[in-house]
């Protein structure tokens, strides 16, 4: 085999290597938009294109840190996003359990279960990102 073509083939597969073990960097702002705004709105103001149709009215998910006295609601944001746990808040026809969905896109096992975890930490800080605080009065 020449010299070259080895070289090709022992840098592909430490390219391939190196990117599988590397954590992947995903932006809150773009799974949002992919997963969240049809019924939260591309704001978060709760008017996104499906909301006529829902049986429940949507929060304005930039006030959250407002109506939590002035602390953004991490843990409850996560919970609620991820609902493998937490489901009473939307009922068995409300929200889709991303967790649940995540894991089926991409797959079971400890890195899959670690790429959910970081999609879901992406949404909730887009989320807190998006938050509006009011004046004092």
């Amino acid at each position: 085999m020449p010299q070259t073509l080895k070289l090709i083939l022992t840098l592909a597969a430490t390219c391939h290597f190196s990117l599988a073990a590397a954590d992947v960097a995903y932006e809150g702002s773009e799974l949002y938009l992919a997963n969240c705004a049809n019924c939260h709105g591309m704001y978060g103001e709760g008017d996104g294109i499906v909301t006529p149709s829902l049986s429940v009215v949507l929060q304005d998910l930039r006030y959250l840190a407002e109506r939590n006295d002035g602390e953004f609601p991490r843990w409850f944001v996560t919970e609620i996003i991820d609902g493998r746990e937490l489901r009473l808040a939307h009922g068995p026809d409300g929200m889709p359990v991303w967790g649940e969905a995540f894991t089926r896109m991409e797959g079971y096992g400890a890195e899959a279960q670690s790429r959910v975890d970081q999609k879901i930490d992406a949404l909730v800080d887009f989320i807190e990102s998006i938050q509006i605080a009011t004046a004092e009065e």
